[in-house]
């Protein structure tokens, strides 16, 4: 038996022993922890979904006794209760090795100066990339959710040469720079590491284009029950997330949830190493497309090539299911549009209506203006070509749509009913 599946033996027994809920899952199934004896076996146990963690809210799904918890993480509870995560001494003393090497796999070493744009409160991401740098010996710049405009003025002083933000942050720095007459090519940025956000092939052009081809644009995959980043690791190649092997990972039928034979599917977690808060069999809601091939890096870990969707990133309109990255996607083909969007849902007589928001690339004159409602009218055509589904597209003026400090909201709901996903 190999380190890997012994430590995760160990978990399963720990899971069983403390968590009832999982531990009733695998009675239902006439399972124990002795009928796992190699990680095939593994795809025998239950799934664990989001909701598990609610049902005795919030120390059900913990493995250990909360004396032994030294730290707490939580998710941003956007849609109810935050999912709230509890970190042993060990649990912490790992998470910072996982980060060291997300960190490295980006080719930041020793002695860069770090800036940090993302909050360093109760969010895992932030002080994981803190503690991660830290134990590296790099030059740490913790400006969090700090205005833009300071976070700026710390890049300039201080020579900032590694960014860590989200994707939408990092092209809000662009443009509060641009306002400013600072031209972001000439700081010595040599690194941008994005999380906290999904970024598209369409968004990391964005981010190059604006900041320049010589800056390394990568990302990293994490979620706050399992420690947070350090799930998916992109390389200096930008080409796929190397997916953590210290983990288990599976390919599902998001339906069915049996495996799949291709290199697509919802992907399934299992935690190796956690103490506090161990997995098993996750359900992430992820839809993604894995490579099996050899990186050019060298390394032949399996690779996240892109996502196809999330659960936090789906809409339901009119019964057609659309992901928010697919829109973003259409959205920036466009040349004539900026990053800058938002999508508003509405009841309109018990029907559903989808609204589009996108901020025109400069100051719209008023001579302008009859030409884009032409201009808005065809990309609803386009749209509904697409998608199948009508919208309307609103161009509006730079500057109209509000740029938060922190994470963006792309999506305001004001539908009165439920719509099941």
């Amino acid at each position: 038996m190999d380190k890997k599946f012994a430590s995760f033996k160990k978990s399963l027994e720990r899971v069983y022993e403390h968590n009832k809920l999982y531990r009733d899952k695998m009675r239902k199934l006439n399972i124990t922890p002795d009928d796992i004896k190699s990680e095939e076996d593994i795809q025998k146990l239950p799934i664990t979904e989001k909701k598990d963690f609610f049902i005795d809210y919030p120390y059900g799904y913990y493995a250990t006794s909360q004396a032994d918890i030294k730290v707490y993480h939580a998710s941003s509870g956007t849609t109810g209760k935050p999912l709230i995560v509890g970190l042993t001494e060990n649990d912490m003393k790992y998470r910072s090795e996982t980060i060291v090497k997300d960190l490295k796999m980006a080719g930041i070493q020793k002695g860069d100066v770090v800036q940090i744009c993302l909050g360093l409160g109760m969010f895992a991401g932030g002080l994981s990339f803190y503690e991660g740098l830290r134990s590296m010996g790099c030059k740490i710049i913790p400006t969090a959710t700090m205005s833009t405009k300071m976070q700026l003025f710390y890049m300039k002083e201080l020579k900032t040469n590694v960014l860590i933000s989200s994707p939408s942050h990092v092209m809000r720095i662009y443009e509060v720079a641009l306002e400013n007459g600072i031209d972001v090519k000439d700081l010595p940025l040599r690194i941008i590491r994005v999380g906290s956000e999904l970024m598209t092939e369409k968004m990391r052009q964005k981010i190059k284009e604006s900041f320049g081809d010589d800056v390394s644009v990568t990302q990293d995959y994490g979620m706050t029950e399992f420690l947070g980043p350090g799930l998916g690791m992109e390389c200096e190649y930008g080409c796929g997330m190397h997916l953590n092997d210290d983990f288990y990972f599976e390919l599902v039928d998001p339906k069915t949830k049996k495996k799949t034979n291709g290199n697509i599917g919802e992907l399934i977690i299992s935690s190796v190493y956690s103490e506090a808060f161990p997995i098993v069999r996750y359900a992430t809601n992820d839809l993604v497309e894995v490579t099996y091939d050899k990186c050019d890096c060298g390394r032949v870990s399996p690779r996240i090539l892109r996502f196809l969707g999330r659960a936090d990133d789906m809409l339901k309109v009119k019964g057609v299911k659309i992901f928010v990255s697919q829109i973003e996607d259409f959205l920036f083909a466009h040349p004539k549009f900026n990053h800058q969007y938002e999508i508003v849902l509405n009841d309109d007589n018990y029907k559903d209506s989808l609204t589009i928001n996108a901020e025109y690339h400069r100051k719209i004159s008023k001579d302008y203006q009859k030409y884009l409602k032409e201009y808005e009218r065809e990309i609803e055509e386009e749209f509904k070509d697409v998608f199948g589904i009508k919208s309307h597209i609103h161009i509006v003026d730079i500057k109209t749509i509000e740029r938060p400090e922190g994470k963006v909201r792309r999506v305001k709901d004001y539908r009165t009913k439920m719509v099941p996903v």
